[in-house]
């Protein structure tokens, strides 16, 4: 009774599917999405269905590369970057410091060995040498007197004691005047403690008014010791102290010489007025520094008159001609420091070549070796690089090189040590080429197929198998992986020198990470 119950339940059921189907068969959407699915499993079976029972041809051998060690260092390449220069030049700089007078040089010109570049202000130092040379020729003339009487010596001391004296009144006279009448325009009223300065001081106002105040005192003083003065005034004090006045006032003109180019224009002076201000205050200052020079001068012939009278002494006692000899060389070699302190102020090129740089322009102020220009010849240039140790053991002098992959360029030196500042090795390159200038950066590449014969057995890290001491690799010999012992030398960057064991021309596995020897392999 339950077979049949279930009998009639099923047929129920399938008769209800039936009815569906047909139902949403009459659907045009039905019957497309069928008619896709058919399409792809027909295709599916196409591609794959067909060769379900055909057994895979893919091989199952491993690949690997083999190469030489000759191979090996012809792929290596040293890439470095280096300066170009040239084989001679020379930087100018100032000895001393100084006021720049005159340039005689042009960027980018040509000068000689030996030609001026610059002058700077050296008034003082030819006044010093015109001093050396007259000293000189008086100590020549006196050697030709081997007889001199000290009365007649004397009288030479007596004129130089008047000649200094008339320098001495003559620099005060000269600093008065220059402070009364041309300083004291530019102060409200200068012999009050209060002159009040007229121009704008920028930052230097106070201390101007303070100055002309001491010089209220100054003057008064220096005033009673020049009166003061004679033939038994302690001259070399007197002289020092004169001096020292001079330089102040120097000083004090220099301060308004500074402060009249910075002046607005039309207030309250116009431009023509603080010209003409600089052009006084300009001739102040050599006034000045022709007092200074006036007053060494005489400073030194009344010690050349002194040295006569000690001379005429010797001599009148008995003395030789060599003290009078002695006298000339002392001369001369005042002559020569002068000279020399003179040409501290003529900046000279040292050779021949193109001024590639020229930093100075007349008025400027350059300090104690300073340097006011650089001197080349452009025209025979080299290359200067640095290397670390691992470059440094692939150059040898001699090597040719790439410049920026074009010009040939020649190693000629490798420095013997490392430079203390770098902490590399310095390499010269000399280069001939038309494509590369003084100061340009370039790029140097060396191949080891450029050297010519091949020493040293280096191969790839990834190439060795390493045991305890030394290791192995691997070379392919009927298609399997033999083992060949090797004894290995210093490592070098990602490369390992073979000592022993393999030849330079002898084939290897490049890489031998997961293989292991017996296996059976191709060749790539």
């Amino acid at each position: 009774m339950g077979g049949i119950f279930t009998a009639l339940l099923l047929q129920k059921y399938m008769r209800k599917m039936s009815d569906l189907i047909r139902y949403y068969w009459k659907k045009p959407i039905v019957k497309g999405g069928i008619a896709v699915v058919a399409v792809m499993l027909f295709a599916l079976f196409m591609r794959y269905g067909l060769n379900t029972n055909e057994p895979s041809t893919a091989s199952t051998t491993r690949a690997v590369s083999v190469t030489t060690a000759a191979a090996v260092a012809g792929e290596q390449q040293l890439t470095l970057i280096g300066t170009v220069r040239a084989f001679t030049e020379a930087d100018i700089t100032s000895e001393q410091t100084g006021r720049v007078t005159s340039v005689r040089a042009t960027l980018g010109g040509t000068v000689s060995a030996g030609q001026i570049i610059a002058t700077l202000e050296n008034s003082s130092e030819q006044a010093a040498v015109l001093q050396a040379q007259g000293a000189y020729e008086a100590a020549v003339a006196a050697a030709a007197q081997t007889k001199l009487s000290v009365d007649e010596s004397q009288v030479g001391v007596t004129s130089a004691q008047n000649s200094l004296l008339s320098s001495l009144r003559s620099a005060y006279a000269t600093a008065n005047q220059i402070v009364e009448n041309d300083v004291d325009d530019f102060f409200s009223n200068p012999d009050s403690s209060i002159p009040g300065l007229k121009l704008e001081g920028y930052g230097q106002t106070q201390a101007l008014n303070n100055e002309r105040v001491a010089y209220n005192t100054l003057l008064t003083n220096w005033n009673n010791r020049t009166n003061q003065l004679s033939t038994n005034s302690n001259f070399e004090s007197e002289a020092s102290y004169t001096i020292a006045q001079l330089n102040r006032t120097i000083t004090f003109v220099d301060s308004f010489l500074s402060l009249f180019p910075r002046q607005d224009k039309n207030k309250p002076y116009t431009e023509a007025q603080i010209e003409s201000f600089i052009s006084t205050f300009t001739a102040d200052r050599n006034a000045l520094l022709s007092a200074i020079a006036s007053i060494e001068n005489a400073q030194a012939n009344l010690v050349r008159a002194q040295d006569s009278v000690n001379r005429a002494v010797v001599t009148s006692s008995g003395g030789s001609a060599s003290t009078a000899d002695a006298q000339v060389k002392q001369a001369l070699g005042s002559l020569r420091a002068a000279q020399a302190n003179l040409s501290k102020t003529i900046l000279r090129t040292p050779i021949s070549g193109t001024v590639n740089n020229l930093d100075i322009s007349v008025g400027d102020f350059v300090g104690s070796f300073q340097k006011v220009a650089v001197v080349a010849n452009n025209s025979a240039l080299e290359i200067v690089t640095y290397v670390g140790d691992n470059e440094r053991d692939q150059l040898v002098v001699g090597d040719e090189v790439k410049i920026d992959g074009a010009a040939t360029g020649i190693i000629t030196v490798i420095a013997p040590s490392v430079d203390e500042e770098t902490k590399k090795t310095e390499v010269r390159i000399a280069v001939d080429s038309d494509t590369i200038a003084n100061g340009d950066t370039v790029r140097i590449t060396k191949t080891s197929a450029e050297v010519a014969e091949i020493t040293d057995v280096y191969i790839p890290l990834s190439a060795v198998k390493f045991e305890s001491e030394n290791g192995y690799v691997m070379q392919v010999i009927d298609g399997t992986l033999q083992q060949k012992a090797v004894i290995l030398g210093p490592v070098r960057g990602s490369m390992v020198l073979i000592e022993e064991g393999l030849s330079v021309n002898e084939e290897f596995v490049t890489d031998v990470r997961g293989l292991t020897p017996g296996t059976a392999v191709i060749i790539k």
